[in-house]
């Protein structure tokens, strides 16, 4: 296998990497890119508990060379504890639809845009703030990736900023993420991410508006060209007007 075929095998491997969000690296036209994951979250203070139960499906799929679609839909169950009691709910964490542009693909290099729409539920970040069932927002992102380091093993990282507006008196945010990917072998690959939710302040009076900054470490394996394991935590270490919390999380991720 030559030089730009390993390339090129690794690209679409990395594209594989990222359920949760679009990779710099467009899907190749025609393919088809699921994932879906399970997560279990908490987060706890002196008098309550809260813990969520997710279940979420990632869809990614090229429509030409340079376009592709993709979106995610989480669905969940949480229990509320407190001196007051325990309440359960069930309902919708997330929909999203998004649309990716490639508008630089290189050996070693991508950089994308995206524009997305999204519906928070019952369960999202927003929920647990305290705020009014969140309304409909929109996103434009900047992703870039590079390979940092080819031998003895890869090592590659990504940068992506954006800003959400967010309708219905919630207050807009800027969204920022990096990772950092270490491929020691064909089949198995490290991923480390930061990830940032820092709010422009500008909501109306009662509704959401917080800060949050997040770690999260994802291992996977892939068992064959079409199906991958994922196993990993995630941490917020650092919030305004949320309680933090920590997750564990275990997805398939198949390729067609």
């Amino acid at each position: 296998m030559g030089e730009h075929s390993v390339l090129a095998a690794a690209a679409v491997f990395f594209a594989a990497s990222l359920p949760a969000q679009a990779s710099p690296w467009n899907r190749e036209d025609g393919g088809l890119f699921v994932a879906t994951t399970a997560n279990y979250y908490r987060s706890n203070t002196d008098i309550s508990r809260y813990t969520r139960i997710d279940s979420e499906t990632y869809l990614e799929f090229g429509v030409t060379p340079s376009w592709m679609l993709g979106g995610r839909a989480s669905y969940g169950t949480s229990i509320s504890e407190s001196a007051a009691g325990s309440f359960t709910e069930s309902g919708l964490n997330v929909a999203e639809l998004y649309l990716q542009r490639q508008v630089q693909r290189g050996d070693h290099s991508a950089t994308s845009i995206k524009l997305s729409g999204a519906r928070s539920g019952s369960l999202s970040i927003d929920a647990q703030s305290g705020a009014p069932t969140p309304n409909m927002e929109f996103e434009l992102r900047a992703l870039h990736g590079r390979d940092i380091v080819l031998k003895p093993f890869k090592i590659f990282a990504t940068a992506e900023a954006g800003y959400r507006r967010r309708l219905g008196g919630d207050a807009d945010q800027v969204r920022a993420d990096a990772l950092i990917g270490v491929e020691p072998s064909a089949r198995f690959l490290i991923l480390l991410e930061a990830q940032s939710i820092v709010s422009l302040k500008n909501e109306d009076p009662g509704f959401a508006d917080f800060d949050l900054y997040r770690g999260q470490v994802s291992a996977i394996w892939r068992k064959s060209r079409r199906w991958s394991l994922v196993a990993g935590a995630r941490k917020e270490f650092a919030t305004r007007n949320i309680v933090s919390g920590k997750s564990f999380f275990l997805g398939v991720w198949s390729e067609f």
